[in-house]
């Protein structure tokens, strides 16, 4: 086996940019001097030695030869890149978006379990999720099996790494292979044109889960619509987090603070591949990896983990603040996504392009506690009144345009029929997303008007759209959240500072809703107040008196808390 050096005109000895598969793997963690090496002709190095524990030398060896019966050429990290060398290591680190976009066909070695094992797990994983949308189980059941199986699965080591989360990625389609090196079968209606499983397969079943999850949760509040916590909340919660962790849930969802959010729950060999091993999925080269750099600096964690988030919010304020607090923030970053934060279903469709986002609001990074924002906003108050002008005019719509009927199982049939949904819901979509706070419940008070589902009907089956009535309760139900708001900060003591619009898939309006510091002071203007970011808002924009509300926004500018 031998290993061609690259030369200038993307040459390797006579082939000239040829194509090549590549090997995603885990092996870092499992570095153990005095084991065999992979021996490997036409490089000056020693390939690391890797316990026998995780895999053997023998079985690496054959599965590299396997994938080299039909590729002519097999990237492979240890082989490509000698780890002593820092400067080019580095390089190669910032590359690692072009190799992986550019290999024909990736692999992903899951070692773990015997291949019989694996292949039942991924069958069952299958096999849920498949059932699920056929609606043959009900949403608390589909989602413990598909969590149960999915757990099980991830406790292979592939997915406890930083390094895979982002090459999973950047190579979505990956083949998965089993300990033997073969492909991981499945059978059964959902297989398409192949039997064997990519990726994205699993992504799809999470993504699945997720659905599950969420019916289940709506399920439980309709059941119990005045109890605190209904009954299996917490536990679909549980499950949710599951996924979340994971950070392989990106089917159809381009937002890239969903692995960011991951990468904490990932293993690292060193601290500063804290930012090293995720920065590409944004298409980042910072620290020694940067074109820049012609001679290596000692970059912290702290270093890098700045020169990430003045990368961040110079890209796009936006995606910037597109997660959640899941904790209290330190000190001066309540708009850091460096904390323990997720990515709401809601935000999952924001991306790093510049020609799906819209912002005017710009934000200064000074160090990790201390950044300015200037920008346009207006009160919640002014917010709520728009919102609720919002919900009246889709109200009067549903009661006098659509023709639906006033019977709900009528009505279920009607809306799944193609009445079209968007026609009458997506334009006047709005919520809250608020972070974690010791002050109030965050889960209870974050919403979404419409809902989706909300109410059970006469069968006790969940039912797509609600009724007028039904609809207007919730309305004035989630208007009273943003009334404790009011209450508890005061109208000249919170704004909502406008982010901008999302334009990837659809047109979204996204805010972060902001409280002075102290707002005992509310009174007193200091040149730079202090605001300390509880939450994001959304709305919908479908025409109509969409854009009003940014119309009467004024400026506003500050340091955030």
């Amino acid at each position: 086996m031998t290993s061609r050096q690259w030369s200038l005109g993307n040459s390797y000895g006579q082939d000239i940019e040829p194509s090549y598969a590549i090997l995603s793997y885990t092996w870092g963690r499992f570095e153990k001097p005095g084991e065999p090496r992979l021996q490997i002709e036409g490089i000056d190095w020693d390939v690391p030695s890797i316990d026998p524990a995780h895999f053997a030398v023998a079985d690496l060896r054959r599965l590299l030869e396997q994938i080299q019966s039909e590729h002519n050429y097999v990237w492979i990290d240890i082989a490509c890149i000698d780890q002593k060398r820092e400067k080019e290591k580095m390089q190669e680190v910032g590359r690692q978006a072009a190799i992986f976009k550019g290999a024909r066909q990736a692999y992903v070695w899951l070692n773990k379990y015997e291949p019989d094992l694996m292949k039942g797990y991924m069958q069952t994983l299958m096999q849920c999720a498949y059932d699920f949308a056929l609606g043959k189980v009900e949403p608390l059941q589909a989602a413990e099996a598909i969590t149960n199986t999915l757990s099980i699965i991830l406790e292979d080591p592939w997915f406890s790494s930083l390094w895979t989360l982002q090459e999973s990625v950047l190579q979505r389609h990956a083949l998965l292979l089993d300990k033997s090196g073969h492909p991981i079968t499945t059978n059964g209606p959902w297989i398409g044109e192949s039997p064997v499983t990519q990726l994205m397969d699993v992504s799809g079943a999470c993504a699945v889960a997720r659905v599950a999850i969420d019916q289940g949760i709506q399920f439980e509040h309709a059941a119990n619509p005045v109890a605190t916590a209904a009954p299996h909340v917490g536990r679909m919660q549980s499950l949710r987090s599951i996924i979340d962790r994971a950070g392989i849930d990106f089917t159809l969802c381009p937002n890239p603070n969903i692995q960011y959010s991951a990468a904490i729950f990932r293993q690292t060999s060193r601290p500063e591949d804290r930012i090293y091993a995720i920065m590409q999925v944004y298409g980042y080269r910072l620290g020694n990896s940067a074109p820049s750099i012609q001679k290596l600096k000692k970059f912290s964690l702290a270093d890098l983990e700045l020169q990430f988030l003045s990368s961040l919010t110079v890209q796009s304020a936006l995606l910037s603040q597109a997660f959640q607090h899941l904790g209290i923030p330190k000190s001066g970053q309540s708009w850091c996504i460096i904390n323990h934060v997720r990515v709401p279903e809601r935000l999952h469709f924001i991306v790093a392009h510049e020609q799906f986002l819209s912002s005017p609001c710009r934000i200064d990074v000074r160090r990790s506690d201390k950044a300015y924002f200037e920008g346009i906003a207006c009160s919640i108050q002014n917010l709520s009144k728009f919102w609720d002008m919002r919900s009246q005019e889709l109200l009067i719509k549903i009661e006098n345009s659509t023709g639906a009927p006033k019977e709900l199982l009528e009505r279920r049939e009607w809306f799944n029929n193609g009445n079209s949904r968007d026609t009458f819901f997506k334009q006047a979509k709005q919520g809250l997303i608020l972070d974690f706070s010791n002050e109030f419940d965050a889960t209870a008070m974050s919403f979404e008007w419409p809902p989706y589902t909300s109410y059970l009907d006469n069968r006790n089956d969940l039912i797509i759209e609600s009724r007028p009535s039904e609809l207007a309760e919730t309305a004035v139900r989630y208007q009273g959240f943003i009334k404790i708001l009011l209450s508890k900060y005061g109208e000249n003591a919170s704004r909502v500072l406008y982010l901008g619009r999302a334009k990837h898939s659809e047109r979204m309006e996204v805010g972060l809703i902001l409280v002075k510091e102290d707002a005992h002071q509310a009174s007193i203007l200091p040149k730079k107040i202090v605001w300390k970011r509880i939450g994001t808002c959304f709305w919908y924009v479908e025409g109509g008196h969409a854009d009003d509300i940014t119309m009467t926004m004024k400026p506003l500018s500050g340091r955030f808390g």
